[in-house]
Order: C-alpha cells, then sequence, then structure tokens
C-alpha cells in the first residue's frame, strides 16, 4: 500500500473516530474481557457495532499503521451495517459513509466487487 493511500487510511479512521465522538456513542471503559472474546463477526453478540468500531476496529487498525505492518487485502464493514440498518438498527448515516470509505481505501483493487 502506498504512503499516499496509507495516509488517506488515517485521515479517513480519524473522521471515524470525530463521528463517533460527535454522536456520544464512545465509551471511555473498554468492553469486559468476556465481551472481547466473542468469536462472533464483529462481536454482534456482545457489543454495539459502534462499540466494536471504536475498541477493535479503530484499535487494531492504528496498531497496525503505527508498527508499520500490512493493513488487511481486504475490508468489508459496510454488507454488515446495510444488515443491521435493514434490520431496523439505527446507524448513523456518517458512520456508514466513514466505513464505506475505508472499506474502499483498505480493499482498493483487491476486493472481487462481491456483495454478500
Amino acid at each position: 500500500m502506498s504512503v499516499q493511500r496509507r495516509e488517506a487510511v488515517v485521515q479517513a479512521l480519524n473522521e471515524l473516530e470525530q463521528r463517533l465522538r460527535e454522536l456520544g456513542v464512545t465509551a471511555s471503559d473498554r468492553p469486559t474481557p468476556e465481551a472481547l472474546a466473542s468469536t462472533m463477526p464483529f462481536c454482534y453478540d456482545t457489543m454495539d457495532i459502534e462499540a466494536w468500531l471504536q475498541f477493535i476496529f479503530l484499535g487494531r487498525m492504528r496498531e497496525l499503521l503505527e508498527q508499520g505492518d500490512p493493513l488487511p487485502e481486504t475490508c468489508a464493514i459496510t454488507p454488515y451495517l446495510e444488515m443491521l440498518r435493514a434490520s431496523g438498527r439505527s446507524v448513523d448515516a456518517e458512520i456508514c459513509a466513514c466505513v464505506g470509505d475505508l472499506d474502499r481505501l483498505i480493499t482498493g483493487e483487491n476486493g472481487s466487487g462481491e456483495r454478500i
């Protein structure tokens, strides 16, 4: 991944974090060890998507970037957000847009374009 693209990912992560703060959905307390031990995608059985974004996604992505490790080849969180919205769960449109930007930036040309 190019330096320019990594910088764009950092900017998009910052925008996502800022939007979570603006909505007042960030938590000061980390999830419990039990919640973090979930084996389900997005820890959907133990935490809300906003908590997962804050404590799992943002944290892990920042860790990878700070250590200079490669980012995942693909990222596809948007389909899960769309599923949540379709089921009646309210998910902020700007959060969806930020996540969509991150999906595209990280996946780049690696993605097949297939939808779940």
